[in-house]
């Protein structure tokens, strides 16, 4: 092969090799998918009136006929239910499936949404779970836990959980952006 075959066969490599990356860029960026948030300090409280206890919650704004129910799951902690166009309820369980230990919900909650020509329909939603997991320091959030969760008519569900520090925004929203296709992350055993 001469020199100049091979310079030609290399730069069409390295041609192909960047185009191929920049369509999977492209495909990543161009998903169709969006960030929309809802505040989870700014929601209404109720009762529920079949609730033998009267247990209070919060139903918060959502989304494309989503809204989010704020209740609490024991010990002062919240967790989030997903209230479903259809009226339908889906507890996300934080309390079992991000921390046993003490926790709060962060200020506001992420949608993850497919925008199409019949509009915007949710796909995730991600949530800041703050920590108190150091028993020696109860008060102090020890971590900062970002719980993704699948939205679907018939199910949502925590799919993923990581820690604030160890991935990107981006990171969190390829998880995001997938979690239809991932499996709901089970009980933990007791």
């Amino acid at each position: 092969m001469t020199k100049q075959n091979s310079k030609t066969s290399y730069l069409i490599s390295a041609i192909t090799l960047a185009v191929i990356l920049s369509g999977c860029f492209a495909t990543y960026q161009d998903s169709g998918f969006k960030s929309l948030f809802t505040s989870l300090n700014n929601c209404q409280s109720f009762t529920d009136p079949t609730d033998p206890n009267s247990t209070p919650y919060k139903l918060c704004a959502g989304i494309a006929g989503y809204q989010l129910i704020l209740r609490k799951v024991g010990a002062g902690r919240k967790s989030i239910e997903i209230l479903s166009d259809s009226q339908q309820s889906f507890p996300l369980n934080y309390q079992q499936v991000v921390t046993r230990q003490m926790f709060h919900l962060g200020d506001q909650a992420e949608w993850r949404v497919a925008e199409s020509s019949s509009g915007s329909e949710p796909q995730a939603l991600i949530a800041e779970i703050h920590a108190h997991e150091d028993l020696d320091e109860p008060d102090r959030v020890s971590a900062i836990y970002l719980a993704v969760a699948k939205i679907s008519a018939t199910e949502s569900c925590v799919t993923d959980v990581v820690k604030q520090q160890e991935v990107s925004r981006e990171q969190l929203h390829q998880l995001a952006d997938k979690a239809s296709q991932s499996a709901c992350i089970g009980l933990p055993p007791y």
